[in-house]
Formats: C-alpha cells, structure tokens, sequence
C-alpha cells in the first residue's frame, strides 16, 4: 500500500532539499526522489551518489537510507521483480 512519504537530502552546503512522493517503502520513497532528480534536472534538487543519505519521514516516523543500500535494493529488486510491475520499475533512473 502506498502511503505519502517526505524524502529530504541534505547539500554539500548544508542546505535541505525535500519532495513528497507516494510510496510502499522508505526505499521505494529514497528511489522515487533519485528519479524525480535526474528526470528533473532543473528542479534544484542536489546531484545525488552511493554515499548520499535520504531522510524519509513516514507516519511521523523518521527513517535514514544510506545511498549504497539503497542502490544495493534497487540492483536486487531490478533482478527480482517480474511482468509488469518489473518493467515498470526498470524504467526508473538509478544514480
């Protein structure tokens, strides 16, 4: 079920850039932001890497994910999901 999830990063200057997306998990929120971020150059949103960290708050509860990790689910999920559902998810970006 997919519930709206606030995902923030944080700039080299400090600065904090977040979006709100619906999403099943905090690592389907952190993978939503990394496409809207390349799909969207000229949002302003910060170049992202594996050793970015995504702030994801969901039901007032607030959960990290480690770039790596998640660039870690999204290879393992990519050699998982099947059909449709697994075709879409291809398409997303990856960083």
């Amino acid at each position: 079920m997919e519930r709206w999830c606030t995902v923030t990063v944080t700039d080299a200057e400090g600065r904090r850039h977040s979006l709100d997306v619906q999403a099943t998990s905090t690592y389907d929120a952190a993978h939503l932001y990394v496409t809207h971020s390349l799909n969207h150059p000229a949002s302003g949103l910060p170049n992202l890497t594996t050793s970015s960290v995504f702030e994801v708050v969901i039901d007032s509860k607030v959960h990290r994910v480690e770039g790596a990790s998640l660039h870690a689910w999204i290879e393992r999920q990519k050699s998982e999901l099947k059909g449709p559902k697994g075709r879409l998810f291809s398409l997303r970006p990856t960083f």
